[in-house]
């Protein structure tokens, strides 16, 4: 039979956490372990995954929390799953997030095999940490530096290991030149939830005397009140297609664990106004193009500088790209996961 490490992921429309686990699923380091994603929808992942010939499962996952999952709801799950890869040797489950954490470890205890979890969520708490039984797989791995530091205060003597989400060369496209005129319409990237600070732009355009037009990247919160300059897009799935119709985007993000669809948008050969959140100080070293979090004040101030000294303050979006490249490489990511497996002994 063949040899497999399993990989658990609920949601399955295309957003960091998915994308970014697809990526280092793609790279040689991690194919040659024969990875299969069980996923909880027939969505955007499984999809990609059998164009691209990545062994891909739908079952749909139980909420692992509630009574009915810790009774019987993550037993009958584990159950499952193990008949589905009964042709295949699997030698290590891997939860994508601390909310697959409880069903990694089940499914790993039923396979007789040892376990592994990404934290990616930076809203994850230490009750969450505690709740989801995070400190008790062989290898921890948290998608940034901050939430790697959160993350080891909790978990006491067992490390917390630190991996960055990388990008491919597929990801990216060269840097368009910037319009002799400021732009009239952005985009605006993240999603509805609080953290993703979508009310600080809106607050930041209101300061900016309406003269703009935005597009948001998902649909909108009850938060925000419909405005006739924001549009909101939904999901896209062809996300650096979408990104490359903006000749400017804004992450106003209050905070991130790692921050990859920042990277996305700069990769994408666009420039960014974005908050000091996540990694994006790391490639983005542009002060003017960077701005306090949850602070809708200074966010519109920065645009207003930009559109008023543009295009001479345009940003140079070919040595982000050439930083981007040399820190968060995709391959480099998955060999040193792979590194990390074999060191704990997760795998031959």
């Amino acid at each position: 039979m063949t040899p497999a490490a399993v990989f658990l992921q609920r949601l399955g429309h295309r957003a960091g956490a998915q994308a970014s686990l697809l990526r280092l699923l793609r790279q040689p380091a991690l194919r040659a372990l024969n990875p299969v994603v069980v996923t909880g929808e027939e969505a955007w992942l499984s999809r990609t995954c059998t164009r691209e010939g990545i062994a891909c499962l739908v079952e749909e996952f139980p909420a692992s929390r509630s009574l009915m999952g810790r009774l019987f709801g993550n037993a009958a799950f584990a159950a499952r799953v193990k008949r589905r890869l009964q042709d295949k040797t699997v030698v290590l489950v891997h939860g994508n997030d601390h909310l697959e954490s409880l069903l990694a470890l089940e499914l790993g205890r039923r396979l007789g095999v040892p376990t592994a979890l990404f934290l990616r969520s930076i809203a994850m708490g230490a009750r969450d940490f505690a709740k989801y039984r995070c400190g008790e797989h062989a290898l921890v791995a948290a998608a940034g530096d901050e939430l790697r530091q959160r993350a080891q205060a909790w978990a006491g003597s067992r490390e917390i290991f630190a991996l960055h989400d990388g990008l491919e060369p597929g990801d990216f496209a060269p840097p368009k030149a910037p319009p002799g005129r400021f732009p009239e319409r952005l985009l605006v990237i993240g999603s509805p939830l609080e953290l993703k600070g979508w009310s600080d732009v809106a607050a930041a355009h209101a300061r900016f005397g309406g003269a703009l037009k935005l597009d948001f990247t998902g649909e909108r919160p009850a938060a925000l009140a419909p405005h006739p300059d924001f549009r909101f897009l939904g999901r896209s799935e062809a996300f650096r297609d979408l990104v490359r119709d903006y000749d400017l985007a804004i992450n106003a993000s209050r905070q991130e664990s790692f921050g990859i669809a920042a990277l996305e948008v700069l990769a994408a050969g666009v420039p960014l106004l974005s908050t000091r959140v996540g990694a994006i100080g790391q490639v983005l070293t542009d002060e003017r193009y960077l701005a306090s979090p949850g602070d809708p004040a200074d966010l519109a101030a920065r645009l207003l500088a930009l559109a008023r000294g543009w295009p001479g303050c345009a940003l140079d979006v070919a040595a982000v790209q050439a930083r981007i490249r040399d820190r968060f490489a995709a391959g480099r990511a998955a060999q040193r996961l792979v590194d990390a497996y074999r060191a704990r002994g997760l795998i031959a």
